[in-house]
């Protein structure tokens, strides 16, 4: 059983790296960048699971091992504070960093943003990673800060609205402010 399993360890390492190949990255620098994540995160995240998650990472524009080590690492632990799965994290990660034209750089601070709106909103990261792809572009297409549509965010989960709800309504919103209204 415990062969079977070191097997198995193995093959999804070897097709988490060539996912990752197939969008032009090094695999053997990622692997390495990802043991110095693993180690940093203290064992909370395999490399093995890393390795799985830099291929969405990559395939959102991070395709160098810096970079993609950069936001794995981000969403890792933001994963880990916002009770939310790593893949989720990740592509809301990308997906702010993206609409806002930001570099892997900046993933630590992106995240530290999503945690705070947790903490001031009635939100969990979950719930915020899963539903920041609806404004994200919009916002940052009419100049409208990060950190200005975490507050809305916060405020109305703080008072009651539900997470999903408050998302799209800013979505409306930014809709009707790009429209002119």
């Amino acid at each position: 059983g415990g062969l079977t399993a070191a097997f198995n360890t193995l093959k999804q390492q070897d097709f988490a790296e060539a996912k990752f190949e197939s969008l032009g990255g090094n695999a053997d620098q990622l692997v390495t960048n990802l043991k110095a994540v693993s180690n940093e995160l203290q064992g909370q995240r395999s490399v093995v699971e890393l390795t799985a998650a830099s291929y969405d990472v990559a395939s959102a524009g991070f395709s160098s091992a810096a970079e993609a080590s950069l936001v794995l690492k981000a969403a890792s632990q933001g994963a880990t504070g916002g009770f939310a799965d790593l893949n989720t994290v990740a592509n809301a990660t990308t997906s702010v960093l993206n609409a806002y034209q930001l570099s892997a750089a900046e993933a630590s601070t992106v995240v530290d943003q999503f945690i705070q709106t947790q903490n001031d909103g009635k939100i969990v990261v979950a719930e915020y990673a899963a539903n920041i792809g609806k404004v994200a572009a919009a916002a940052a297409g009419l100049g409208v800060p990060l950190s200005e549509v975490n507050a809305v965010i916060a405020q109305s989960t703080a008072s009651g609205v539900q997470a999903e709800v408050a998302f799209t309504g800013l979505k409306g919103a930014l809709a009707r402010l790009a429209s002119g209204e």
